[in-house]
């Protein structure tokens, strides 16, 4: 853990970026699997790579963003597509489950992310 915080350390857009676990999934705050994310970077903990945001577009009538990844990781720069954040209350068929949650997506998938305490 204290190797991922002096990496998230040296990198400038991180020292603002939020520290973030998978929803339902808190005991990942402190520890690898964290993740962090601000509109400049975005961290999947473990063993993701960095990847710098760049050409942000508001989505619109909603609380999105797109982006173009680079995955900056190690001395790389390499493309890494399309990445598509959100944020907003989690809503079920019974009502709110989070008051605010982040969706990350890729062309690998989709996480939904929860702020760390």
């Amino acid at each position: 853990m204290r190797v991922l915080a002096a990496i998230l350390a040296l990198s400038p857009a991180a020292a603002f970026a939020e520290a973030y676990h998978d929803y339902g999934s808190p005991e990942q705050c402190g520890a690898y699997e964290e993740a962090a994310y601000d509109r400049e970077t975005w961290f999947p903990g473990g063993e993701g790579g960095q990847v710098s945001l760049t050409d942000p577009q508001p989505v619109r009538g909603l609380n999105a963003m797109l982006f173009e990844g680079t995955i900056t990781e190690e001395g790389f720069s390499d493309p890494a597509g399309r990445v598509l954040t959100l944020r907003g209350p989690l809503q079920s068929a019974t009502g709110t489950l989070a008051d605010e949650v982040v969706v990350i997506m890729t062309d690998t998938g989709i996480r939904i992310l929860q702020r760390c305490p």
